[in-house]
C-alpha cells in the first residue's frame, strides 16, 4: 500500500511539473521582477523655469446612478479628443446590480464645444437581459489620428471560460458607430485580455511610429498584462510585450500581480505604463514599467515601484503634455476616497504636491486635452458621498503656469 501511494505521488508530481513547464512556454517571462522601490517626492526648479497653478474652469455631472429603471449604476469612465478637437465619453451603464459581472450597456455623450454642454446617452453596446457573466465589460478608447477613427476595445463574456475581444469604432467623429468586431482569433487566445479602462495610444515618435498600442489585464488562464498591438491601423492585431503574476494563477495578497495599465508616449519615443498593483506587492503604490521598442518588451530592469503614488488598488488617469505628466487618483492607499491631481516635471522622477479634486467617495478616473489646446486638461471620474459611483462628473482644468 505504501508502494502504491509513492508512486501515485510521483506520478502527480511529474504531472505538476509538466503543467508548469507547458505554461511557461506559453508566457515566456518567468521571474518575479524585484522591484524597488522610490519615493519621488517634490521637485526642484531653476530660477526663472515655469512652474504650474492648475484651477478649475468648471465642473459638470454627465451620469447619474439613480438605482432604477433599466439601467441604475454608471461605472468606468472612458474620455477621449477627437479627429475634430471635440470630446467623446463612455461608461458602462449596468442593469441590476453595480456588481461587475451583469449585463450592461456602453453609453456615449460627445460634446463640440469643450466640454459645456453634451448629447443625450447613445447606447452603442447592449446586453439585453442575459444572465450574469454573459456580459460586456467596457475597456480601451483610442484615436487613429491618420485615419480620423476613433476605436473601443472591450471585452464580452470576461468572466465565462471562453471569452471574446471586441472592437468597435466611429469614422464620423463619434456621431455613429460600426457593429462590434470579434478579434479573439487574430490576437490569439493565450494573449487575449481585458483592455484597461482608459485610453491606448498611437505612437507618435520611431521607433514604430504610427503604431497603435492598447495594455490590456488579465487572461483566460491567469493573470498579468499585455500589450496588443497594430501596424495597419486597427485591422489586424497581435501581442508585443507579456509580463505575467507570479504565481500566474491564484496570486494572493503579497504577490507580484500587475492589472489595469495605462501607457503614455514620452518625446523620446518611450512608452511608460502605469500599472494596477492588484496585490499590493510590497507596497500600496503603483507599478511603473517602460518600453523602448514601441511596445514588444518590457524590460525587467526598467520596472519599479512608485511609493509616492498611493492607491487603494485602482485605475487612475495619466496624461503627458508639453513637458508635464499629470496623474489623478485618490490620495489614500486603502479607500477610494479623496480624488486629487499631481504633476511632474522630469517624466515622474519626482512630483508635485498633490491639488483636491473631489473630497469625497472617489474611484477611477482619465484624462485627456483636445488637441489644439494645450491650456486646459479634462477629468473624468467617479465620484459620490456614500458610495463612489453615485456619479460620473467631469471636470475642465486651466493649466496656468507661473514664471519665477
Amino acid at each position: 500500500m505504501l508502494t502504491r501511494l509513492r508512486f501515485l505521488a510521483r506520478v502527480l508530481l511529474l504531472v505538476l511539473l509538466l503543467v508548469t513547464a507547458f505554461v511557461w512556454l506559453i508566457h515566456p517571462v518567468r521571474v518575479v521582477p524585484d522591484l524597488e522601490t522610490r519615493q519621488q517626492i517634490g521637485v526642484s526648479l531653476g530660477k526663472g523655469v515655469s512652474r504650474l497653478a492648475p484651477s478649475e474652469v468648471y465642473s459638470i455631472v454627465l451620469w447619474t446612478s439613480h438605482r432604477r429603471g433599466e439601467v441604475g449604476i454608471y461605472r468606468i469612465p472612458v474620455l477621449t479628443y477627437t479627429p475634430r478637437g471635440n470630446l467623446v465619453a463612455m461608461v458602462e451603464g449596468r442593469k441590476n446590480s453595480e456588481k461587475d459581472d451583469v449585463p450592461k450597456v456602453i453609453a456615449v455623450k460627445r460634446s463640440t464645444n469643450a466640454g459645456q454642454t453634451w448629447s443625450p446617452s447613445q447606447w452603442i453596446v447592449d446586453d439585453g437581459n442575459t444572465t450574469r457573466r454573459y456580459c460586456s465589460n467596457i475597456g480601451t478608447i483610442f484615436v487613429d489620428d491618420v485615419t480620423e477613427t476613433i476605436f473601443l476595445m472591450y471585452m464580452y463574456c470576461g468572466f465565462c471560460p471562453t471569452r471574446s475581444l471586441m472592437l468597435i469604432n466611429s469614422t464620423d467623429d463619434g456621431i455613429t458607430w460600426g457593429k462590434p468586431r470579434n478579434i479573439t482569433d487574430i490576437v490569439g487566445k493565450h494573449y487575449v485580455a481585458h483592455p484597461s479602462p482608459g485610453y491606448g495610444i498611437q505612437k507618435k515618435h520611431d521607433p514604430a511610429k504610427g503604431r497603435l498600442i492598447v495594455c490590456g489585464h488579465g487572461f483566460h488562464d491567469g493573470l498579468g498584462i499585455v500589450l496588443l498591438l497594430s501596424d495597419d491601423h486597427g485591422v489586424t492585431w497581435r501581442h508585443g510585450a507579456f509580463v505575467p503574476s507570479v504565481p500566474f494563477r491564484r496570486s494572493r495578497k503579497g504577490d507580484f500581480d500587475p492589472d489595469e495599465c495605462q501607457p503614455i508616449e514620452l518625446p523620446d519615443g518611450s512608452i511608460r505604463i502605469v500599472v494596477r498593483n492588484e496585490h499590493v506587492y510590497k507596497c500600496n503604490c503603483k507599478m511603473i514599467m517602460k518600453s523602448f521598442d514601441g511596445g514588444e518588451t518590457l524590460p525587467k530592469k526598467y520596472m519599479f515601484l512608485d511609493t509616492s503614488l498611493i492607491e487603494p488598488k485602482i485605475t487612475s488617469g495619466v496624461w503627458y503634455n508639453n513637458g508635464v505628466l499629470f496623474y489623478a487618483g485618490p490620495n489614500s492607499t486603502r479607500n477610494r476616497t479623496d480624488l486629487q491631481l499631481r504633476w511632474s516635471y522630469n517624466n515622474g522622477r519626482t512630483w508635485s504636491k498633490v491639488m483636491r479634486i473631489w473630497g469625497h467617495k472617489a474611484s477611477y478616473s482619465t484624462l485627456t486635452m483636445l488637441p489644439n489646446d494645450h491650456e486646459h486638461l479634462y477629468i473624468m471620474y467617479e465620484r459620490g458621498i456614500k458610495d463612489f459611483f453615485e456619479e460620473i462628473a467631469l471636470v475642465k482644468m486651466k493649466i496656468n503656469m507661473i514664471y519665477r
